[in-house]
């Protein structure tokens, strides 16, 4: 986790490109997690939920026109629920996590006005709030260990972009990630649990003062 706080701090410091574009996304997240204790058991009955997602960024354009580096902020809400018939139990977990991102968005098709795009991304994530629900009870999740840690959430993300403008575009964008661990586990303890979630959204891009580039030139 330091290695992941240092490439965010070295591009945040060392990049020596201004920032010329600025964009918000919102969407939907469909998440579910993935449980295997030490002995290599899986939690069976465990199912996605729907969540909601938002997040801003910078873009700092690089040379060529087809490639950002992309860095922000994001608000992403997660959950899975289940039951277990043999103990007649009934569980649900919803977490809200905050995310300081970094990432490389590249156009790499056009069809008219239409721009494609691929967005490999890796955010840093702090838990904001969560709970878990058994049966009639709901326990707080700030403290508990597996979830009161940063966590590494890498995504691969594509979409398409279309001009509104020359100073403004519009776009929708679909994408996969998965976390890192939550739990810590020894080299000798395999436990893990993982977050999974597909990202489906919408989102505005806009040129800042001073941006020498048009959305009709990608």
């Amino acid at each position: 986790m330091k290695r992941l706080m240092c490439v965010f701090v070295f591009t945040l410091v060392f990049t020596d490109m201004h920032s010329q574009l600025l964009n918000a996304e919102w969407g939907q997240t469909y998440s579910g997690f993935s449980y295997t204790n030490s002995q290599g058991g899986s939690l069976s009955n465990l199912q996605p939920s729907n969540a909601t997602y938002i997040n801003a960024n910078y873009h700092f354009q690089l040379p060529s026109d087809k490639a950002n580096v992309i860095v922000g902020l994001s608000l992403n809400n997660y959950g899975a629920l289940g039951s277990d018939a043999l103990l007649d139990n009934y569980f649900e977990w919803n977490v809200s996590y905050l995310g300081l991102k970094v990432g490389l968005k590249y156009y790499f098709a056009r069809a008219r006005e239409f721009q494609f795009f691929i967005r490999p991304t890796v955010s840093v994530e702090y838990l904001l709030r969560g709970t878990q629900t058994l049966n009639n009870q709901v326990f707080n999740l700030s403290g508990e260990d597996e979830f009161d840690n940063f966590i590494a959430v890498p995504r691969l993300g594509l979409g398409v972009q279309y001009p509104i403008s020359n100073k403004a575009a519009l776009y929708v964008s679909y994408a996969y990630g998965t976390s890192f661990s939550l739990v810590d586990a020894s080299p000798e303890d395999n436990e893990k649990l993982n977050i999974n979630m597909h990202n489906i959204g919408v989102g505005v891009i806009i040129q800042l003062p001073g941006c020498n580039c048009a959305f009709k030139n990608y």
